[in-house]
């Protein structure tokens, strides 16, 4: 059974790493593993107070979005489902072999470094005056589907592949955002009945949402003032060093 500080500290490492590009389920993994609750649908809840935070710092787009009397609200919205698609398919038809990643720490260290190649490439793609298009969003949504694996940043994934398409900064990082809230949403309610509330109380799960909800909005604030400054690449640098101590740990334990 995890203990309240170490429930909170999964929030705290939950709503700071859905949202940078360092891969908020692999880091999850290798704590709960520290911990001994490897508990996939405890994460999966922390995950609805990240999502939460994206809700309430975006809710004008959002609302503006919703407009459905506007043809590119109707567009916008198409593309947003068409960029869930794939990871919606990985999803539920590899469900059980995803899951098996989050107990090998060679695999984490592996897809670390995989996330990290990822961001760091972002440095050398340049931004160009363009409109997301069907083809964008596919995409985007494929390099989502690669982030289902642990290790590999689902935020890093996906705004990496849209400067990769040369799509603005500030655009990528909003269609990233707004991509997640249904698939998070979806996957919790798939992962919810599994929780065990043996192992975590009512009360506990209250608190780590709140935690975990106000250190996203935190973390949601300074990505965005981090990508505006062209520092979003230094992110693969974190990846690629805990990339290598997760493999080196894998080696010798």
């Amino acid at each position: 059974m995890v203990n309240l500080i170490q429930a909170v500290f999964l929030s705290i490492v939950q709503g700071i790493c859905e949202w940078f590009p360092i891969s908020s389920s692999g880091h999850l993994a290798i704590f709960q593993k520290v911990f001994g609750f490897e508990n996939l649908a405890f994460a999966v809840f922390l995950h609805f107070a990240s999502v939460f935070a994206v809700l309430v710092l975006f809710w004008k787009d959002i609302v503006s979005i919703l407009n459905l009397k506007k043809k590119e609200n109707w567009k916008y919205i198409l593309l947003l489902l068409l960029g869930i698609i794939p990871a919606g398919i990985v999803g539920l038809l590899f469900k059980n072999q995803v899951e098996g990643f989050f107990s090998s720490f060679f695999y984490l260290g592996l897809f670390f470094i995989f996330s990290g190649v990822l961001v760091y490439s972002t440095k050398f793609f340049k931004v160009r005056e363009k409109k997301m298009n069907w083809l964008d969003s596919l995409f985007i949504g494929i390099f989502q589907a690669i982030a289902i694996l642990p290790g590999i940043s689902r935020s890093g994934s996906t705004i990496s592949a849209g400067l990769f398409r040369g799509i603005q900064k500030e655009q990528a990082l909003k269609f990233s955002f707004l991509m997640a809230i249904p698939l998070i949403f979806g996957a919790g309610i798939l992962e919810f009945k599994d929780l065990n509330f043996a192992e975590i109380s009512y009360w506990a799960l209250l608190v780590c949402f709140i935690v975990t909800f106000l250190v996203s909005l935190f973390t949601i604030e300074v990505l965005l003032k981090i990508v505006k400054s062209d520092k979003f690449y230094l992110f693969g640098i974190y990846n690629f060093v805990v990339g290598f101590l997760v493999l080196g740990w894998s080696f010798v334990r």
